[in-house]
């Protein structure tokens, strides 16, 4: 089947209303700072650097907003901390579900005992920063050395050609067209194709948006019927884990097309989806990869098929939970770009090729997509690379890898031409809302391109300082570094020097 703490502030354990502190607090009120407008937080009480007369100092500047009340359409600032509630990882129910969710929720959570991320934790990067020293991102933007290139279809790779620039979607300037179908033993349409789907484009637009740091546009496009298609769906033998060119996929992906090309406009779409009508048997209408539809209009490079939402019959198809929004972006990724999962060999042992675990988007409910697809898909830029390759040792801050900024988001440090080590910073924002505490902080992993086997390529690097409990709350969740750990990877050791609200300081040291 195709898959998938943070020590928050190091500064300011305060006491509340008694305005005692302990000995041991670095920064008290009325303490020297150096920013004016740097915020912190700690257990909810907000604190910032103010001009007094002709000094900085912290001052107390009340309450964050209550964890208990969330607007989950709303922007946060990290200055006021995350609503990092939740403590068994993506498979915990969501209280703040959108009601459009609810059943959804109630549906994988009967199936797979899993409720999976069904909205996202809005962040900008706040004021807040680092107090300990590190270097400036610009020391580290001679960034061709950390690309890894190569003319092979990997996925891992920086790749320029037609083939891979057209199949980046979902992307910042994706164009998504919906294409529901029903036929002689789909769900017989009871409402529009957009009651039943919208929420789900809705979802990857958002996502999307909110994920491109540079800004993006995507556009989705939904007809206002379901559009007949002759004879029965379960005559293409639609099956979740083949390719797109299994020949009842080929003629599924033809037919479909002739039966809606002279409704549908295909114009500028670059990721196509079939779907039939919610509740349409599990059994019968199956995600699909599809590979590419020859339309009137042109090519439409991304193809696929979903299944319906909460189908019936769910035990007709092992694989029926994919109907879930997280698993439609990730398997877009298979479909489209061709990106593997990262899950190692699937055995579960952290004594074995455990690959990414349960880290990232594709592995079992991993949340977010990793910083590095993040780069080779355009959701980031050049800039919020800092590549380590002329450095024998240095220090670095980088920013959450899933909240809005324009800073640096990842080091990377060249190995050879198909390797490099990876190092992006983890909190509960965007499709990692439900990271619990304990295990947000930095994620090390080596991308090598000469493991090109399913499942592999991708490899956290664990703490060397401590051991790894590797299956609470979901499988290698305790691989993440928070202040204090290190870890080594092919020679080079990173080390945690402060973690915050603001991401997470790190020394890059060579052996």
């Amino acid at each position: 089947m195709n898959k998938k703490s943070c020590a928050f502030i190091t500064i300011l354990a305060v006491f509340l209303s008694s305005g005692m502190y302990p000995s041991s607090a670095l920064v008290k009120v009325g303490s020297k700072c150096t920013k004016a407008g740097v915020k912190l937080i700690d257990s909810g009480n907000t604190f910032t650097c103010v001009r007094s007369g002709k000094k900085l100092v912290w001052k107390f500047s009340g309450k964050s907003p209550a964890k208990n009340v969330i607007d989950v359409k709303k922007t946060y600032s990290t200055d006021d901390g995350y609503f990092d509630t939740f403590t068994r990882g993506a498979c915990e129910i969501d209280p703040y579900a959108p009601t459009e969710w609810l059943a959804m929720q109630a549906f994988t959570m009967s199936l797979q005992n899993c409720a999976g991320q069904v909205r996202l934790a809005k962040y900008n990067l706040g004021n807040s920063r680092p107090l300990s020293n590190h270097q400036k991102s610009s020391e580290f933007n001679l960034i061709q050395p950390c690309k890894l290139l190569g003319s092979s279809r990997g996925t891992l790779m920086h790749r320029t050609d037609n083939w891979a620039t057209s199949r980046k979607h979902p992307g910042p300037n994706s164009v998504i067209q919906l294409i529901p179908i029903f036929a002689e033993d789909t769900a017989v349409p009871k409402n529009t194709p957009s009651a039943d789907y919208e929420k789900f484009l809705r979802f990857i637009k958002e996502w999307v948006d909110y994920s491109s740091d540079f800004g993006s546009n995507v556009q989705y496009r939904i007809p206002n019927e379901y559009i007949k298609l002759s004879g029965k769906v379960s005559e293409y033998k639609l099956t979740h884990p083949v390719n797109w060119d299994t020949p009842g996929h080929v003629r599924f992906n033809r037919d479909v097309i002739t039966a809606v090309d002279e409704k549908i406009d295909f114009t500028g779409v670059n990721m196509g989806i079939i779907v039939a009508p919610a509740g349409t048997d599990a059994s019968i209408m199956q995600q699909a990869a599809l590979g590419s539809f020859q339309t009137a209009e042109g090519v439409v490079p991304v193809g696929l098929s979903q299944f319906g939402d909460v189908p019936s019959n769910p035990r007709g198809s092992q694989y029926s939970g994919l109907t879930h929004p997280f698993w439609w972006i990730h398997e877009a990724y298979h479909a489209g770009y061709g990106l593997d999962d990262h899950y190692g060999d699937a055995l579960w042992n952290i004594n074995s090729e455990y690959g990414m675990g349960w880290w990232t988007m594709m592995t079992p409910w991993g949340g977010d997509l990793s910083i590095w697809e993040k780069w080779l898909l355009g959701f980031i830029q050049d800039s919020q690379i800092q590549c380590t390759s002329s450095t024998p040792s240095s220090t670095h801050w980088i920013a959450p890898s899933s909240v809005r900024t324009q800073e640096s988001k990842a080091i990377v440090v060249p190995i050879s031409s198909t390797k490099v080590i990876v190092a992006e910073s983890i909190r509960a924002a965007g499709l990692h809302y439900k990271v619990p505490t304990q295990n947000q902080g930095v994620l090390v992993y080596e991308i090598d391109l000469t493991k090109n086997t399913h499942g592999m390529g991708m490899k956290l690097s664990l703490p060397t300082n401590r051991v790894v409990n590797s299956n609470y709350p979901f499988f290698m969740a305790d691989a993440s570094l928070r202040k204090g750990d290190t870890t080594t990877s092919n020679g080079i050791t990173f080390t945690i020097l402060e973690s915050g609200t603001f991401g997470d300081v790190i020394k890059v040291s060579k052996e």
